[in-house]
């Protein structure tokens, strides 16, 4: 099962989810309570490697997403916002995973892609746990002590958390985080 541990703010929380098992880390460049900036992460993020590295977006366009994500070793953009065929450019340079709230074979873009379902878009809200006939991944209201039931129910190909596994936002628990990518994995 593949674990995005999202809305990392600090290095010592980066290195802690990518040694615990984590296969991404997530960094929010958009409005939310976890969000970053390019000059806070840009000292730290390169040495943490051995990770997927994600960079999450709603509606920021293509230019000053490329602009955030340059040279930070960036290896996939996480946009939470209506396709565009401006998003083309951008999965020239990254991998892309494309939010959305439900799943709509209408609004896939043509190029390639992964589908991240997060019907309370990152409000920590449950999304339905439902099995679906592509491989996506399952957001929303996940936790250490629902990551399993909800694995089981939907049969996702990975799962992504962000405020499940903190103490406060942005800070991330690392009993919580173990107990999470324990429970996805096993």
């Amino acid at each position: 099962m593949w674990v995005k541990i999202c809305g990392i703010t600090r290095h010592e929380d980066a290195v802690t989810a990518r040694d615990l098992g984590a296969d991404a880390l997530g960094f929010v460049f958009t409005k939310s309570p976890r969000r970053m900036d390019r000059a806070t992460v840009e000292p730290w993020i390169g040495g943490v490697g051995g990770v997927e590295k994600v960079a999450v977006f709603t509606e920021e366009g293509v230019a000053e997403i490329l602009r955030t994500c340059e040279g930070l070793g960036i290896d996939t953009v996480q946009l939470h916002a209506a396709p565009s065929p401006e998003h083309e450019r951008l999965a020239r340079r990254f991998r892309i995973i494309y939010a959305m709230r439900e799943y709509d074979p209408g609004l896939m873009p043509g190029f390639p892609c992964r589908i991240l379902i997060d019907a309370s878009r990152g409000a920590g809200v449950c999304a339905p746990w439902v099995e679906r006939d592509i491989p996506y991944i399952l957001a929303g209201g996940l936790n250490p002590d629902n990551v399993r039931e909800a694995i089981l129910a939907g049969r996702p190909a990975g799962v992504d958390v962000s405020s499940g596994v903190e103490s406060a936002p942005g800070i991330k628990d690392p009993l919580k985080v173990e107990r999470f990518i324990r429970e996805a994995k096993t």
